[in-house]
């Protein structure tokens, strides 16, 4: 949505900033109307988006909804309750891989906060009018929503998402470094715009550190915890951000480009740790599960409870797999985290 916003919205403020009042200034017509769209649609998503499968209405059949349900068995998380556990929050606190997640959020909203905040003016510095700077932030825009929409895909496909952070990692780096060495003038305005726009694809980074997160924590009170903890660092971050960027360091802005080159290098190193902890997580639950007469290894096919199949010999395979591992679910929805249930596999 980030990437709608900044193309629909560059457009709606370049129109906007136009509007010759005797009252109101550019900006606060600006404000105004996006602080009324805002309000709106709040309402909106207060009464339509549902807290879990089982209270939304927005599934069309009865089975559509045993599908949802029957996902969050499979990824062994459970269903929402009102319980508060306080042995879950505090092993939320002693796992690595929450701060891990913590500080990656951190490193990417740092850089986040700063450009969101002084990208214009890095645009404006290239020798852009204000007018044309708003609407170069369009490509900035598009670039965002193919980094969101493809990092998504790609990670969905392959089945990993440190793989496809770290790529998104690499066009930033590149783009700091461009911007730290190009010479500024007219005569390189094509290289530095550029520049801007392969950094424009961090914010592909963020939704998917906070999706590789719930998909390996389990447990309501810990996942509350976790993503609270995620919040508290993004926002940071966002803090910090833009107090490395000064005018006063215009039109280079030396000291937030590199602190920003830095933060990405780091996250290519916290997704590096993080791989190799989960793996070693995972390790322990095969050998966990051995220990109790299970299978070491288990199949995600739960889905295939709720689904008409075939009688053909795939068919009966499959059905005949999914039987010898049907009790690895069976307590899917006990309120279990992801370090109680031996069951949970982690996911890269």
């Amino acid at each position: 949505m980030n990437g709608i916003t900044n193309m629909i919205g560059s457009l709606l403020t370049y129109g906007l900033g136009h509007i010759k009042s005797p009252h109101l200034k550019p900006y606060q017509i600006i404000f105004l109307f996006f602080g009324l769209i805002t309000v709106g649609y709040s309402a909106v998503v207060l009464l339509l988006m549902p807290d879990s499968p089982l209270q939304t209405k927005i599934f069309k059949t009865e089975e559509d909804r045993l599908v949802a349900i029957e996902r969050l068995r499979a990824n062994q998380q459970g269903i929402e309750t009102d319980v508060w556990k306080w042995d879950h929050a505090k092993e939320a606190a002693l796992d690595l891989k929450t701060w891990l997640w913590a500080f990656m959020m951190f490193s990417i909203s740092v850089p986040s906060g700063g450009i969101s905040t002084f990208g214009p003016l890095i645009i404006k510095d290239f020798g852009y009018n204000k007018f044309n700077t708003i609407l170069l932030n369009i490509p900035f825009g598009a670039v965002q929503l193919v980094a969101t929409l493809g990092g998504a895909y790609v990670a969905t496909k392959i089945h990993l998402k440190s793989v496809v952070l770290a790529a998104l990692s690499l066009p930033p780096i590149a783009g700091c470094v461009m911007l730290l060495v190009l010479p500024r003038g007219p005569s390189h305005r094509g290289p530095l715009l550029a520049a801007f726009y392969l950094i424009s694809v961090y914010p592909g980074i963020t939704p998917l550190i906070y999706s590789w997160s719930a998909a390996n924590t389990a447990g309501e009170t810990k996942k509350k915890v976790t993503t609270a903890l995620l919040i508290v660092f993004q926002c940071a971050g966002n803090v910090v951000g833009p107090n490395l960027y000064t005018t006063g360091e215009a039109p280079k802005y030396v000291r937030g480009l590199r602190s920003n080159l830095a933060l990405f290098i780091v996250l290519n190193v916290l997704y590096a740790i993080q791989f190799v902890y989960l793996a070693v997580l995972n390790k322990k639950h095969g050998e966990w599960r051995e220990e109790m007469g299970k299978n070491r290894d288990i199949v995600d096919d739960s889905m295939q409870r709720i689904q008409n199949k075939a009688p053909d010999r795939k068919g009966q395979e499959a059905h005949e797999a999914m039987t010898e591992q049907i009790e690895n679910t069976d307590r899917a929805f006990d309120d279990r985290t992801d370090w109680q249930n031996e069951d949970f596999v982690y996911v890269y």
